[in-house]
């Protein structure tokens, strides 16, 4: 039986011993000195031979035991740890045990033996998890049924406590580090317990879990459970892996595609990429959806998506890549294509070139916008620019149209009514101021809707003229104050004595507006008065600002009205126009001029009390004195004997009264029905100016003037001609100019100005 035994240890490589006394006479198992990396023969049975064999950190405490064993004559077997030496060098750790076998006669040991049995393999296990267990960065904790046995550094660190005392002193369950419900809604005691019965029964068991640390921070932890014995007792090894930054960072992730999913879906783009190297497509869903496809996980490949590309756009396509791929430089490109169901759509494409480290293109990523609205209201909004120039060039033409045809027949109204006045017969006299009267407030209602019209084109100029603000508003009231006569008003005039007698701006618009408030205020006061103030406001030597007021007694303007009077042809009431007549356009005009001028008209009115208009203006200063002389005009015209004037002009009646006015001045006038007879009377006369009308048959104005200044000699590039035009449109005054006209009077035209013209450019008064 004893060899039987032998033969079975020697099997497993597990070792036996014996020790004989009082010689001490050893045996070592052959099955345990091969484990040791020796043959039998290579050790042979001494007790130095074993003492070579035993660690020297072990042999001395060992021997110690043995011989206190037998000095006590231990009947039951010891067991201890031992270190043996390897033949290699290495460390082979066993569990060696003994007891006595034989004793002599008077109770003295004889004989010792035992077993050993090798758990190297265990001791490296136990090491390697003491290493993990102490220096790994997650959280490692070993429980037992009482609560935490153990922990390593990291775990302190994650719970949050300063040391390991302080942990064990609590001595919690894992619940405790938990919130107070979990992510399932239960209980987290509830969860522990459960947790803990599926890794005592399934063994290692992984989780993810929501704890706290001690300061109440909360952390998600990636956890797993291990059941592992430890000294005979089964315990539960518990490591806690902070996920926290993932987690985090997977949220921010989800976020960061849930934001670019719906973005890309609410701004009609998608993202892709290429790979060269594969040849293997990536295209977002939106990029599907923008190509009527399904979304999958790689997009079309070249092919499919290139025959996708509008027929008339392919090669402009196909360049666009080219130069991306050569230039390595981002592109974009505006391309239609074509989807299964023949739908064309407008894409723009945006891509960029990824290089690896050889500098070599290997990749392109970007984005697909699908633009077709964009397109189709891109080519509306075109196709609606270029209706509404043609609508303006179409009003531009009426308006210079009906300027002309309005005009004409008006030249001739107030022209012979301005010569029947200068000697009528007493019966005529009321009827030719009535005719007067009527004639001017029908010029104010053309001028009005021409001002207008030049304002909304942007096409207001303004002068910067020397001028008397006192004589202005003098004349202004002066113009005026019939009507206010009439309607049995006071018209007064209140002038600041600090305004400078000399300014520099632009008279005639700033007469425009004044004319337009004081003849309101005087046709909407039937009783009381209306009263023209001027303040100085300030004046540094190079601006000066003058505040201008007019105020009435007038019939004053309802509140909810009082901003709306501003606006295209509005009065405050819809019987004003009935009762008073006017376009409503004279408030806006006035408006508009003050804001091109940046200043504003301001409002104050109650009604049936009156109303109050006021602005303010600034003006160059300036340091000349007015001549007193010539603040009064004359009466009567000085003759212009000598001056000899081509009319260019179709109509018989605008030519009658231009000859009549001429008569009156003693200047000689030849007459050419178009603009072929202006051109030989012009060769074979020596004409000291052209008045020329525009709107001529057979040739025009324009063409006429052209061909006069082609003609050889200086005369005829020097000779003044003066546009005589019954349009306003500053547009046509602008061509005029720069076909070589040196001037222009306006029908219809105003005796005086017609005077002045001629008297400045005739030869006979600039010498």
């Amino acid at each position: 039986m004893e060899n039987f035994f032998k033969i079975i240890l020697e099997d497993i490589q597990a070792g036996y011993w014996t020790l004989n006394f009082p010689d001490y006479s050893t045996y070592v198992s052959v099955g345990f000195k091969a484990r040791l990396g020796y043959e039998a023969h290579e050790i042979p049975d001494t007790l130095e031979a074993w003492k070579s064999l035993i660690h020297v950190n072990d042999y001395k405490n060992y021997s110690r035991l043995i011989e206190e064993y037998r000095q006590n004559k231990g009947k039951a077997p010891y067991s201890t740890e031992i270190r043996y030496y390897h033949k290699n060098g290495s460390t082979i750790w066993t569990v060696t045990s003994g007891r006595i076998l034989k004793w002599d006669s008077e109770g003295n040991p004889t004989q010792m033996g035992g077993g050993i049995i090798d758990i190297t393999r265990r001791k490296q296990t136990e090491e390697h998890l003491e290493v993990i267990f102490e220096y790994s960065t997650d959280a490692h904790l070993l429980f037992g049924k009482k609560g935490i046995i153990d922990c390593n550094k990291a775990a302190l660190e994650l719970l949050g406590f300063e040391s390991k005392e302080a942990l064990l002193e609590m001595n919690p369950h894992p619940a405790v580090f938990s919130p107070k419900y979990q992510p399932d809604g239960r209980l987290s005691m509830e969860k522990a317990v459960e947790m803990d019965r599926l890794a005592y029964e399934k063994g290692l068991h992984r989780f993810e879990w929501l704890h706290k640390r001690i300061t109440g921070e909360e952390i998600m932890v990636e956890v797993t459970l291990n059941p592992v014995f430890i000294n005979d007792e089964r315990v539960l090894l518990v490591v806690w892996h902070d996920i926290t930054e993932q987690k985090l960072g997977e949220n921010k992730l989800r976020r960061s595609e849930i934001m670019l999913n719906e973005t890309q879906q609410l701004t009609h783009s998608g993202s892709w990429e290429q790979d060269l190297v594969t040849g293997r497509n990536y295209w977002s869903i939106e990029a599907c959806n923008i190509f009527g496809l399904e979304p999958r996980d790689e997009g079309p490949q070249t092919a499919e998506f290139d025959s996708m590309i509008h027929p008339d756009d392919r090669e402009f396509y196909l360049n666009a890549i080219r130069d991306a791929l050569r230039e390595g430089k981002t592109s974009s490109l505006d391309v239609r294509i074509i989807l299964k169901d023949g739908t064309i759509k407008h894409i723009h494409a945006i891509g960029k070139p990824q290089h690896n480290e050889q500098g070599r293109v290997v990749k392109l990523h970007g984005a697909i916008m699908d633009i077709t609205e964009w397109k189709d209201a891109k080519e509306a909004l075109i196709r609606a620019k270029v209706q509404a120039e043609q609508a303006a060039i179409a009003k531009s033409q009426f308006l210079s149209t009906m300027s002309h045809e309005i005009r004409t027949p008006m030249n001739a109204v107030i022209g012979f009514t301005h010569l029947l006045m200068q000697d009528p017969r007493e019966d005529q006299k009321e009827y030719l101021k009535t005719l007067k009267f009527s004639a001017e407030n029908l010029l104010v209602l053309i001028n009005d809707i021409l001002d207008f019209s030049k304002i909304e084109a942007g096409k207001i100029e303004f002068e910067e003229v020397e001028f008397s603000v006192r004589d202005l508003i003098s004349n202004i009231k002066q113009a005026t104050t019939q009507k206010a006569s009439e309607k049995n008003i006071q018209l007064k005039l209140m002038i600041d004595d600090d305004i400078p007698e000399i300014v520099t701006g632009d008279p005639v618009r700033l007469g425009q507006i004044l004319t337009n408030l004081v003849s309101n205020a005087v046709k909407f006061t039937t009783k009381g008065k209306v009263t023209i103030c001027t303040t100085l406001i300030s004046n540094n030597g190079s601006k000066t600002t003058i505040n201008f007021e007019v105020k009435d007694t007038g019939i004053g303007i309802p509140k909810d009205k009082q901003d709306s009077i501003f606006e295209s042809f509005t009065q405050a009431s819809s019987d004003t126009t009935r009762k008073y007549g006017g376009t409503g356009l004279g408030l806006t005009i006035t408006r508009r001029l003050l804001e091109l001028q940046g200043s504003e008209i301001r409002l104050k009115s109650v009604e049936g009390e009156g109303s109050v208009f006021s602005f303010d203006l600034s003006f160059g200063s300036s340091t000349r004195k007015i001549s007193k002389s010539k603040t009064f005009h004359k009466m009567f015209k000085e003759s212009l004997k000598g001056t000899r004037v081509l009319i260019a002009e179709d109509n018989q009646i605008n030519v009658v009264l231009a000859k009549e006015f001429f008569r009156r001045w003693d200047v000689d006038c030849d007459v050419a029905e178009n603009g072929i007879i202006a051109l030989q009377l012009v060769k074979t006369n020596d004409y000291d100016l052209i008045l020329m009308d525009l709107q001529m048959p057979e040739m025009d104005g324009y063409e006429t003037t052209e061909q006069i200044r082609k003609l050889n000699g200086t005369r005829y590039k020097e000779l003044p001609i003066i546009a005589l035009t019954a349009s306003a449109m500053l547009n046509i005054q602008d061509k005029a100019f720069v076909i070589g006209m040196n001037d222009y009077i306006s029908k219809p035209f105003n005796p005086d100005e017609l005077y002045s013209k001629i008297k400045q450019y005739s030869r006979h008064f600039n010498n």
